[in-house]
C-alpha cells in the first residue's frame, strides 16, 4: 500500500524536473513543493509516533466489510514534530512575497492556538476552522489548511505505514474510502495491462486497488452516470466523473507513455483539468495533495 520512500525520493526528483517544463505551473508554487517534499521526506524518517498495538485496530473481517482500520480522528501523530514543521512553513510562506507571505504573518501574530485548533480540525475532517480563516484572506484562502496539511502528514504516514501490514496485499476494497483511515481518494491511476484502478488516500497517503467502475465518493456504479473526459493538453490524464454526486477524481493512465507517476505531483502536473472540471459544474471533495 505504500511505495518504497527511497523509490518515490528518486521519481520526484525526475519529476519536478519534468513538471518545470510545463509553462501552465508557477516556478514559485514548483519551488515551494520541492521544498516541502524535501523536507516532508525528512521528517518522514525521524517521525516518533505511538505504536498502534493490534487491540486498537479494527477487525479485519470489519474493514473488509467497509470499515477503516484506523478512523483518521484516532491517528497519532508527532506533535512536536509538526509545530517545529508548521513554523518552518510559515517561514518559507513568508519568504515568497505576496498574498501567502501576508497569510502567513497573519497566522504567526495567531500564535499556538491557532496551530492547535488547525492540528485538531484537520485531523477531524472538519473543515469549518479553514473555511472561517479562508474569508479573512481571500487572496490565498488555502494557506491554513497547506500549513495543517504539510505539517501534520509526515507523521500520519508514519503511522499508516506502520498498520498497513495488517491488511492483505493486492485485495480490490469495495468501498469507496481508504481502508486504512477511512478518507477519500485524492488521485487515482490505471496500472498494469488491464488497467487496474488504484486510488491515493488523501489524508495516510496509502495505495489501495479499487472497483474499476465506481464512483470514489458516492459508489455509484451504473456506468451511464461514470463518464470521463480528457483534455489534449494533459496527455496521460483523464477526468472520471459522477453524474450522481456531481463528484470527480482525475486519474493518471501512463501505460501508453514513458512517464513516471507519483500521485502527489500528477496531481499538481494536472491541475488545469481541476478548472475544466468545475466549468462544467463537477465539484472536488477533498483538496489538493498540499492542501491548496
Amino acid at each position: 500500500m505504500f511505495e518504497s520512500v527511497e523509490k518515490e525520493e528518486k521519481y520526484a526528483v525526475r519529476k519536478i524536473a519534468e513538471l518545470r517544463k510545463k509553462p501552465h505551473i508557477p516556478s514559485r508554487l514548483l519551488d515551494l513543493v520541492e521544498q516541502v517534499w524535501d523536507i516532508q521526506v525528512k521528517a518522514l524518517h525521524q517521525a516518533l509516533i505511538p505504536k498502534v498495538l493490534p487491540e486498537d485496530m479494527t477487525p479485519l473481517d470489519r474493514v473488509i466489510q467497509g470499515a477503516p482500520l484506523l478512523p483518521r480522528e484516532r491517528f497519532g501523530h508527532d506533535t512536536e514534530q509538526a509545530a517545529e514543521l508548521y513554523t518552518l512553513f510559515l517561514d518559507i510562506l513568508e519568504g515568497m512575497e505576496g498574498p501567502m507571505a501576508q497569510a502567513a504573518r497573519t497566522l504567526r501574530e495567531q500564535g499556538g492556538p491557532l496551530m492547535g485548533e488547525a492540528f485538531a480540525a484537520y485531523m477531524e475532517g472538519n473543515e469549518t476552522l479553514f473555511a472561517d480563516f479562508a474569508q479573512r484572506v481571500p487572496l490565498a484562502p488555502r494557506t491554513l489548511s497547506f500549513l495543517a496539511q504539510s505539517s501534520l502528514t509526515p507523521s500520519v504516514m508514519a503511522v499508516a505505514m506502520s498498520m498497513a501490514e495488517a491488511l492483505p496485499a493486492d485485495r480490490t476494497w469495495n468501498q469507496a474510502t481508504c481502508p486504512v483511515c477511512g478518507s477519500l481518494a485524492l488521485h487515482s491511476q490505471l496500472v498494469g495491462k488491464e488497467g487496474v484502478r488504484v486510488h491515493t488516500c488523501s489524508f495516510c497517503r496509502a495505495a489501495y486497488r479499487t472497483v474499476r467502475l465506481q464512483c470514489p465518493f458516492c459508489q455509484e456504479r451504473d456506468a451511464a452516470k461514470l463518464p470521463f473526459f480528457t483534455a489534449d493538453e494533459e496527455p496521460g490524464y483523464r477526468v472520471d466523473v459522477c453524474l450522481s454526486c456531481k463528484g470527480y477524481i482525475k486519474t493518471s493512465d501512463f501505460r501508453e507513455f514513458d512517464r513516471i507517476s507519483l500521485p502527489v505531483l500528477d496531481d499538481l502536473e494536472s491541475m488545469a483539468l481541476d478548472i475544466l472540471a468545475v466549468k462544467r459544474g463537477f465539484f472536488r471533495p477533498t483538496p489538493s495533495a498540499w492542501g491548496f
